[in-house]
Order: C-alpha cells, then sequence, then structure tokens
C-alpha cells in the first residue's frame, strides 16, 4: 500500500483545518464570530504574503483568469458568511452535516468541469470520506429533539455554504494549469479579503482586534494557512475529487480533540463516520 503525496497532503490539510476549527470554538468564546473570521483570514493572508515575497514572483494574469479569481473569493466569503448565519439561527446537528457535504459538490463539479476520472477503489474511497464528514460533523441525539419547524431553520443558508465552497474548490482546481497551486490560493484568499473588510465597511460592523483572544486569531490563522498550502500542493498532484473529500473531513479531528482536551463523549454517528474516514483513506492508498 503506498500512498501519494496528493493524498498525504489532503490530510495534512484536513488537520490543519480540523485543529483551526477547534481554536474557532475557543476563540468565539472571548470574541465575536466575526472578528474571529475577519482577523484569522488576515493573519492567514500575511503569511500566505511572506511566502510569496519569498519563493514566487507576480505573472501576468489574462482577463480571464482574473474573472475566476474573483468569483471565487466572493464564494469563499459566501460560504462562511452562510455557514455561520445558518449556525446563528439554525441548529448545529442540522447545518453542519448539509455545509459538510461540499466535498460532494467538488466532486461532482471536478469529474464533470475538470474531466478527472475515478476508479473503483477512489470512487468508494471519496464517498466514504465524504459520508465520514457529514457523520462526524453533528450529534445525532439532538436531532431527535428537534421539532419540525427547527429543524428547517436555517437549511437555505447551509445549502448556499454547501454550494458555494463546492464551487470555491472546484475553480482553485480549474486555476492550476494557469497559474499555479500557490498563486491560485493566494489570489483567491487576497481577494475575499479584500471582500471581507469591504463587507465590514459597508454593514458597518466593528472589527478592531480581539486582543482577549489573540494567541487563539493566530494559531486559527496559522492552522488555516498551512491546510491551505497543503491543500493546494495536494491538488496539484492529485485530483480535485480525491483532495477535497479528504479536506473535507475535518470534522474528525476537531471531535477528537474536543474529546481529548475536553472529555466530549463521542455519539454513535460520529464513531462511524471516523471509521469511515479512515477506511476511505486507506481505499484511496490502495
Amino acid at each position: 500500500m503506498t500512498i501519494s503525496l496528493g493524498i498525504i497532503f489532503g490530510i495534512i490539510a484536513m488537520a490543519g483545518w480540523g485543529m483551526s476549527d477547534f481554536f474557532v470554538a475557543q476563540a468565539v468564546r472571548k470574541t465575536t464570530v466575526f472578528k474571529t473570521f475577519v482577523w484569522s483570514q488576515i493573519i492567514g493572508i500575511i503569511l500566505f504574503a511572506l511566502v510569496f515575497l519569498l519563493f514566487f514572483h507576480l505573472p501576468k494574469i489574462d482577463p480571464s483568469i482574473l474573472g475566476i479569481i474573483l468569483i471565487a473569493g466572493f464564494l469563499g466569503v459566501i460560504s462562511y458568511l452562510a455557514f455561520y448565519k445558518g449556525l446563528q439561527i439554525g441548529q448545529v446537528s442540522v447545518i453542519s452535516p448539509i455545509a459538510a457535504c461540499w466535498g460532494a459538490v467538488t466532486v461532482i463539479l471536478s469529474l464533470i468541469f475538470l474531466h478527472e476520472k475515478l476508479n473503483l477503489f477512489q470512487s468508494v474511497g471519496v464517498s466514504l470520506a465524504i459520508l465520514g464528514a457529514v457523520l462526524t460533523s453533528f450529534r445525532l441525539h439532538e436531532l431527535f429533539t428537534l421539532k419540525k419547524r427547527a429543524f428547517v431553520k436555517g437549511i437555505h443558508y447551509a445549502l448556499i455554504a454547501m454550494f458555494s465552497w463546492g464551487i470555491y474548490f472546484t475553480l482553485i482546481g480549474s486555476l492550476l494549469p494557469k497559474t499555479g497551486w500557490f498563486l491560485s490560493i493566494f489570489f483567491i484568499k487576497a481577494t475575499a479579503v479584500g471582500y471581507l473588510l469591504l463587507y465590514s465597511l459597508g454593514t458597518k460592523k466593528e472589527i478592531a482586534f480581539p486582543k482577549k483572544a489573540t494567541l487563539f486569531v493566530f494559531l486559527i490563522g496559522l492552522l488555516e494557512t498551512i491546510a491551505f498550502l497543503a491543500y493546494g500542493m495536494g491538488v496539484n498532484s492529485e485530483h480535485t475529487s480525491i483532495v477535497a473529500p479528504i479536506g473535507a473531513a475535518f470534522p474528525m479531528v476537531t471531535i477528537i480533540l474536543a474529546r481529548i482536551f475536553f472529555k466530549e463523549r463521542l455519539e454513535i454517528n460520529q464513531k462511524i463516520g471516523i471509521v469511515s474516514i479512515l477506511t476511505g483513506l486507506i481505499l484511496l492508498s490502495m
């Protein structure tokens, strides 16, 4: 059994996003979700800029490429804002698993528009990874206590997040042959930060740096940067339809950390989800 570089980088991306989400949960206890999001993105783009200055140079950008970058950056912001809004007005046990299906959207779009092909083992492995991501992202007992009205509340925001993330990561894959893995992500994230700052100005949201959550915000920015760098290197050497579902399985990392540090109990669906993800990774390595 040999694991390709693309899968290894996908696992690193999964770990980075999973750990950053764990620290997001800590940060929002000390400041607002929006401040955490904005400043972690700003820290992330500063780190990206340092890497860019050290190892890359600015290429000529075709207008069509610029259009894709602007659209992807917009979708990146929309997906996060929709997801957070969904969590604000809806139930985590409903919103999270729907949003977690972005990996499936990326796979479908990559197979159709990027003309990627998966063999049988890869298809089953990808399916199990996506199923695991969904199962680990919520607590089963919470679903049984929901009334019908509470169940549907915020679902439209979850769907917006799911499709926005799915298209977002597909667009990153489409840019690879034109700008390379690093510049694709760097330009898109820089655009997203610009949109975020414009949004905060337009809505007059207060975004003073959250000093009480300084360490957590820095860790989130650092870990997300590592995750995106790993994701970029992953899709540079492996199909987007393989790397994206692995990265999307990051809820497994978050719940394992919560189990270790906060002794949170894993529910049966989450345990099944972990097994599903690990089985999927084994199949993808075959």
